[in-house]
């Protein structure tokens, strides 16, 4: 799996650039209430994990990607009935925009700041005064929003963890707690980079943590959680959003 792969996806419908790093797991000493993973073979956990990422029906996904253009952040649940909301902060910490997409419907909310820097000058205040703090709607083919369409997709991340690499060397690490949720560290090296990862030794083997390097020097930290649990997509009242067709 390539959660790494999935967290630039995102990062990079934001403008943060591609990472391409294994999502893998690894194995230590089995205690009473877990769930035996760790007492398993590198290779056992790392498809265990990918069996659990792929199988999960909604998670919690924060992240930051680190590249040369600097630090893209995500905070996004998603779920497999299409539901999203979370937040993007592009790099430069130049604003942020606010997600929230139901299905084929997708509404972002872009504040001040960022609108400024993506559209400077007098054009960027006449946007301000256009939008006037609203979200913007559109469906996943609108040429404006589709593209985050991608990210705010759980089908599109569970394809990716559930990717195996064409090489992987695993090295087993201590156990750690992660957000106090028990786990097993593993760190990894293949073609595309190298990364640390914890996966849960409690419940079903979720991946719980990554931080990695890919070959080109860009970082990827991303957390997960939230798993299998209602991701509530509050859809913005008409009077909060605007469509994009009026602005066209």
């Amino acid at each position: 799996m390539s959660a790494s792969r999935a967290a630039t996806a995102a990062a990079r419908c934001a403008a943060a650039g591609t990472v391409c790093l294994c999502v893998l797991a690894g194995a230590g000493a089995a205690g009473a209430d877990d769930n035996g993973i760790a007492g398993k073979s590198a290779q056992t956990i790392a498809d265990a994990a990918r069996a659990a990422m792929s199988g999960a029906t909604s998670m919690r996904m924060a992240a930051k990607v680190t590249n040369e253009s600097g630090t893209t952040a995500l905070d996004l649940r998603f779920d497999e009935r299409g539901n999203c909301a979370g937040s993007v902060t592009p790099p430069g910490g130049s604003g942020k925009a606010d997600i929230v997409k139901r299905g084929n419907d997708v509404w972002m909310k872009f504040d001040d700041a960022l609108l400024r820097s993506q559209v400077p000058g007098g054009a960027g205040e006449d946007a301000i005064a256009l939008i006037n703090g609203r979200y913007l709607h559109g469906t996943t083919g609108s040429f404006l929003l589709r593209d985050f369409a991608d990210f705010c997709d759980l089908d599109f991340f569970k394809k990716e963890f559930s990717s195996k690499p064409v090489s992987e060397q695993l090295t087993k690490g201590p156990r750690t707690t992660v957000d106090g949720r028990p786990a097993i560290t593993v760190t990894s090296r293949g073609d595309s980079g190298t990364g640390t990862f914890q996966v849960a030794t409690e419940g079903k083997p979720y991946l719980l943590r990554l931080q990695g390097d890919d070959a080109s020097g860009e970082r990827v930290e991303a957390s997960f959680s939230a798993f299998d649990e209602p991701v509530t997509a509050k859809v913005p009242a008409p009077a909060d959003s605007v469509d994009l067709s009026q602005l066209q």
